[in-house]
């Protein structure tokens, strides 16, 4: 509108010039007042030029006329090819999903608004959707509803609904506050699960309803495979790992190429974004960092909302198979104690322990030390238990009990138990019994007084820089300084 004025302005100076300045509505109408004006003073010649004027600076959507001394304006709304014969979009390619992959495409490509989508499962269809999963309790195939902006090209695609949008699927209608991308970035939304609202033996019927968008949508329904993340961190285990060697190369070489180098730098064992400790360390090949986070932490949160950046240096991760496995730092984890929340480490790629709270490792110790015996105290369990029914088991324990009670009366009272109510002792020497059952409590709390208490080594600087071959050898030796 201003753009309009100013050119008025400058082109019609015999006139008076009009103010640009103001709020919307007090422009317009003086805008309006000074065409007006034209017409009432029979300014031909001046009311042509204003008309030729909007038509080159107004938006294209707009179109003035001026014929009769009368000013026609014609709004034009863009026009797309929707259901025309001969321009029928076959397919649409959407940027790769590690989490869905569509596999066959239940209904028409359509451009949006006021389109219907209709479909009808197949035997086939049914028989995928019906399929159980061993991994998780989500389903492994689902309907997905796929939309995106359209502006004649059918590849690449990011998922995007209107910012102001409905989805009814059947009787079902889905509120578009759970459909809005992030603000100013699309592909920041998952496509919408239809599967529970879709009937498995009946027509369907999907409708997207959105207004105050002047860009067209494409969009369409799709039966999908889903990828659940724990088999994605087992396949960046299994295809994506680098070896601490190559991490270490390529640290080195980092260094030689900048000229500078690095003194220390501090590792967190704890994921950015969850702050718990990292159990498989990932990071971008695009990343300069050697910090990592955590794989399930990571993929489970851009499942629900596919941001994918880094969370250390919020570098764009342009697709899921520039992540790897460091193994580099999966060692280090596997070094360092668990109340451990960040390592130094040195030009060299040694690291050193940061122990902020000694008191928990004799903690970490006493556990560990409780787990470990749990197992023997089971099969000293199982070894006193009968292999016979359970009328055995239960007289076998009334026996061992009754036998204890003696053995411990005997002890205290230094008197001959009741000869009469145990028939295996022995009646020929009952203080022999007597004493040897108190041999056997003084050599069984010797014993115990004799072992010295475990206390778990602590390292404070672990050397990641070694073969597999020589590690054992490297890690005792730095101990030992």
């Amino acid at each position: 509108m201003s753009n309009n004025f100013e050119a008025v302005n400058n082109t019609l100076s015999s006139h008076s010039r009009m103010v640009v300045s103001g709020r919307k509505e007090e422009i317009i109408l003086r805008f309006t007042n000074f065409i007006v004006g034209l017409i009432s003073n029979n300014k031909r010649s001046s009311i042509a030029t204003v008309v030729r004027i909007v038509n080159d600076t107004a938006p294209r959507k707009l179109a003035w006329k001026y014929e009769n001394d009368e000013i026609t304006v014609n709004c034009f709304r863009p026009r797309v090819g929707r259901d025309r014969p001969g321009q029928a979009i076959e397919q649409l390619d959407f940027k790769q999903s590690p989490f869905l992959k569509p596999l066959v495409r239940l209904a028409s490509i359509k451009v949006c608004p006021g389109t219907l989508f209709q479909f009808t499962l197949t035997d086939e269809n049914r028989q995928l959707l019906a399929t159980s999963n061993a991994v998780d309790d989500r389903p492994p195939y689902q309907i997905r509803f796929y939309c995106s902006q359209y502006n004649g090209n059918t590849s690449n695609l990011l998922v995007e609904l209107p910012s102001v949008c409905e989805l009814k699927v059947n009787d079902t209608v889905i509120q578009g506050s759970i459909l809005r991308c992030l603000k100013g970035k699309p592909g920041t939304v998952n496509p919408p699960d239809l599967t529970i609202m879709t009937r498995k033996h009946a027509l369907n019927n999907v409708e997207l309803i959105y207004i105050n968008s002047e860009v067209p949508f494409i969009a369409s329904v799709y039966l999908v495979e889903r990828t659940p993340v724990a088999k994605l961190i087992q396949t960046m285990k299994e295809e994506r790992l680098v070896t601490k060697e190559q991490v270490l190369e390529k640290l080195q070489q980092t260094q030689e190429e900048d000229e500078i180098i690095m003194e220390s730098e501090t590792l967190s064992t704890k994921d950015p974004l969850a702050f718990t400790r990292i159990n498989t360390p990932i990071r971008s090949t695009a990343c300069k960092h050697l910090q990592c986070f955590d794989a399930n932490i990571f993929l489970t949160m851009n499942e629900q909302t596919p941001t994918w950046s880094c969370p250390v240096c919020y570098r764009r991760i342009e697709s899921w198979e520039d992540l790897f496995v460091d193994e580099y730092f999966m060692e280090m984890l596997h070094n360092t104690p668990k109340h451990i929340d960040s390592v130094r480490v040195e030009s060299n790629g040694h690291i050193t322990i940061i122990d902020e709270n000694p008191d928990l490792a004799d903690e970490e110790s006493e556990e560990e030390e409780e787990l470990n015996d749990k197992p023997e105290e089971k099969e000293i369990t199982t070894i006193l238990l009968d292999d016979d029914d359970d009328e055995e088991d239960e007289v076998g324990k009334d026996a061992e009990a009754e036998a204890d009670k003696q053995q411990e009366a005997a002890i205290s009272n230094d008197t001959i138990p009741n000869i009469a109510s145990t028939p295996e002792t022995s009646t020929a020497n009952p203080d022999a019994n007597a004493s040897t059952s108190r041999e056997r409590i003084a050599m069984s709390e010797s014993s115990e007084a004799e072992q010295p208490p475990r206390k778990k080594a602590k390292s404070d600087v672990i050397d990641l820089t070694l073969d597999s071959g020589d590690e054992g050898d490297g890690v005792e030796a730095t101990s030992a300084h």
